[in-house]
């Protein structure tokens, strides 16, 4: 029975030096995502999950990325049947609390690429005072306008890449 009490001691130990990592992570990103433009486009939209791990609130100022002139956080908002976006200057997490970027809502306004994004990633950031770094994979187009030449992995032969209609949607 005596030893007990030590292991008990040492477990809230450990259990207060988690709860104290957790804190010092701050907020959190995960998910994080880019469409892909058509070429030529000079604005695209970044999404993810933000986490606050922390028992305070957290406000988050600003964004940037060295890939684009500027990054602004909005809001896409619907007033009398119109969908507009609103640039926020600023934006709340509550204490652990989860932030969805997501399409139809907050999303990273990304201005002006300094050169085309296809797929692979980008790094980028937020700032509540501290950097919030983001780290988010470029999504392809859903659909293709006209068929690109492409390799099928399988056979290694070249083929057309294309998107064609279900026989349901035909």
């Amino acid at each position: 029975m005596r030893w007990r009490h030590p292991v008990f001691v040492c477990l809230i130990s450990a259990l207060a030096l988690v709860c104290a990592a957790s804190e010092e992570a701050g907020v959190s990103v995960r998910d994080a995502w880019i469409r892909e433009t058509p070429p030529g486009m000079s604005v695209m939209a970044g999404y993810m999950a933000l986490r606050n791990n922390t028992s305070r609130p957290q406000v988050l100022v600003a964004a940037s990325s060295s890939g684009f002139e500027s990054a602004m956080i909005h809001r896409t908002i619907v007033k009398d049947g119109m969908a507009g976006m609103e640039h926020l200057l600023q934006i709340g997490l509550a204490p652990n609390a989860n932030l969805i970027f997501a399409p139809g809502g907050y999303h990273l306004m990304l201005m002006n690429p300094k050169h085309p994004f296809k797929a692979g990633g980008i790094e980028g950031g937020m700032s509540n005072g501290e950097p919030i770094v983001i780290r988010a994979v470029i999504k392809p187009l859903a659909s293709l306008r006209k068929p690109l030449r492409s390799v099928h992995l399988k056979t290694k032969q070249e083929m057309k890449a294309e998107i064609r209609p279900k026989r349901s949607e035909m």
